[in-house]
């Protein structure tokens, strides 16, 4: 364990003490669990007593912003979201109809396929496309800005969707027909992306809404959630689609046919080795990497390079060619041992990795940059967990999904880069309240005429 890991662990006690089994809904306490599991828990890296101390540094002073900025009332934040309540007071929550639970998979459906003919085009054809995971490169170059919006919506919308009919299903008894058919189209376009987290965190969605439900009705969670016939079906696709996923890792497959020939060949146990072998500490190792290379190997980037990527980031490319890249492909481009941070070079790199938020804090002009990332992010993560400790038990549609969008987005603040936690975590829940606001004449509208 890192320092900062049982520094971690204290506080989950103090969070579980405090609020017992509803815990399990408190965005601090999954953001602790998370980084436990990527920073708290060290295999074979060793840290020297430097990066010791700053990944401690960092975290203290990203859990303590979150849980002070948790505790503060925000009544404009509070306020607006209320409001869109008001608005949208038909949205309150009751039993869905069948033909409305149809009308809710036909868009999860509308978004596989049009996902799947996305990447099928992108990639060349429907095979490689299927079979891309990890390490197979887009054969197109200067994809459109708006289809990637589209089909990044889209999934957002999917997801919301899924939680919907589950918080329903849990909550009414109502058939899981669509449920479980919304969940399969999803997990089958998760799985081509190569992550088992694309796969878990579709089931996450579906136990959040059962485990919301059981807090409502004071039921016992772990009664509800283990006596809950109707999650043996979305845990076997999950249990599955990670056996397949840790079977092919680290692997290129080419074609269907190889993939169907490499799962139905897999050594679990020695896959699994593999994975671990490959993922272990890679999160530590890249964090400890940041720390000893910036700063002496590797100049300091500077203190405001990873705020200008998230402040420029809805720019399109195409418009402005030198704009700011997150601080994952720079990473990669350290780790491959080069030092050259033009921001037109780095946007042609496919891939990037992260060290969280002390790494990339500390690469952004050392210790100045690690305290002052760890601060804002803290604020990013309190306001967030303010939303959900508010929302997350409410009747309405609307406020329910806004808390669930943003618990959600909790999920990705400590991992990074933190350009991508912003932009996979934020931009859903602006994307929501964009809709709400364009739908909201059209409700009052038809509210007057009836």
């Amino acid at each position: 364990m890192t320092f900062a890991g049982y520094f971690a662990i204290f506080f989950l006690l103090a969070i579980v003490i405090n609020k017992g089994f509803k815990s399990i809904t408190d965005p601090l306490f999954c953001m602790n669990v998370i980084f436990i599991f990527f920073f708290g828990i060290k295999q074979d890296v060793e840290l020297t007593e430097k990066s010791e101390l700053l990944l401690f540094l960092s975290f203290i002073i990203f859990t303590s912003t979150a849980y002070i900025i948790s505790k503060r009332p925000h009544k404009r934040i509070i306020g607006f979201i209320n409001n869109k309540n008001a608005a949208f007071h038909k949205f309150n929550i009751k039993p869905l109809r069948s033909k409305q639970q149809f009308y809710l998979f036909l868009i999860v459906l509308l978004y596989v396929i049009l996902d799947f003919s996305f990447n099928t085009w992108l990639y060349g054809s429907f095979d490689k496309a299927a079979t891309r995971f990890y390490y197979r490169l887009p054969e197109k170059e200067n994809v459109p800005t708006f289809l990637t919006i589209i089909i990044f919506s889209l999934y957002s919308l999917s997801s919301l969707i899924l939680f919907v009919l589950s918080y329903n299903n849990a909550r009414f008894k109502t058939n899981s027909l669509y449920l479980n058919l919304s969940f399969f189209a999803l997990a089958l376009a998760a799985f081509p992306r190569g992550t088992r987290g694309a796969i878990i965190s579709l089931l996450i969605i579906i136990i959040l809404a059962n485990i919301i439900v059981s807090i409502k009705n004071k039921k016992l969670v772990i009664k509800s959630l283990f006596l809950n016939v109707k999650l043996l079906f979305p845990a076997s696709i999950v249990f599955l689609s990670f056996l397949a996923l840790s079977s092919i890792r680290n692997k290129e497959i080419d074609n269907l046919e190889m993939l169907q020939k490499t799962i139905a060949e897999m050594d679990f146990s020695e896959s699994q080795k593999e994975y671990n072998s490959a993922e272990g500490d890679l999160l530590l190792i890249d964090y400890n990497k940041c720390i000893e290379t910036f700063g002496s190997s590797v100049s300091f980037l500077p203190l405001n390079y990873t705020l200008k990527a998230v402040l420029f980031n809805p720019i399109p490319r195409s418009i402005w060619k030198q704009k700011p890249v997150g601080f994952g492909v720079a990473l990669t481009e350290v780790k491959f041992g080069g030092q050259n941070f033009d921001y037109e070079y780095l946007a042609d790199f496919k891939w990037s990795n992260a060290a969280g938020i002390a790494g990339e804090g500390w690469a952004n002009e050392g210790i100045l940059g690690l305290i002052l990332y760890s601060f804002l992010m803290g604020l990013y993560a309190g306001l967030l967990t303010k939303i959900v400790n508010t929302f997350l038990l409410s009747d309405n549609y609307v406020s329910l999904l806004i808390a669930l969008l943003c618990f959600l987005a909790s999920l990705l603040a400590i991992r990074g880069d933190i350009l991508s936690a912003i932009t996979q975590g934020l931009y859903p829940i602006l994307f929501f309240i964009v809709i709400l606001t364009i739908l909201q004449p059209f409700v009052k509208y038809n509210y007057k005429i009836r």
